[in-house]
């Protein structure tokens, strides 16, 4: 039995990002969640259809987020600034971040 169709906001008008265009999505299946990277350099987590704002972590250099990546307990991220990329739990803990020094 198929579930009829429903319409959602679109994530371009959700108020939990401030108001920040989004840059990168993930779907993460585990949690049931998509992760947002936002025009500032900020990752934030948005649960269930209404959008429910999670966790939110800054990535660097507060330009745009380039690419989200989410698994089964992590998620990595890195932005246009090119100042480093980065792994977080997600409960929103800094496991690592690399940044290129120059010499």
């Amino acid at each position: 039995m198929a579930l009829p169709y429903r319409l959602i906001q679109p994530i371009s008008t959700l108020q939990d990002t401030h108001g920040q265009p989004v840059t990168a999505l993930s779907f993460d299946l585990v949690s049931d969640s998509v992760w947002a990277g936002t025009q500032f350099g900020t990752v934030i987590a948005l649960h269930t259809v209404q959008g429910v704002r999670g966790v939110s972590f800054p990535v660097g250099g507060g330009l745009a987020v380039k690419q989200v990546s989410v698994g089964d307990n992590y998620v990595r991220a890195f932005g246009t600034a090119g100042e480093g990329v980065g792994s977080w739990a997600k409960g929103g803990m800094n496991k690592w971040f690399f940044r290129y020094v120059l010499i």
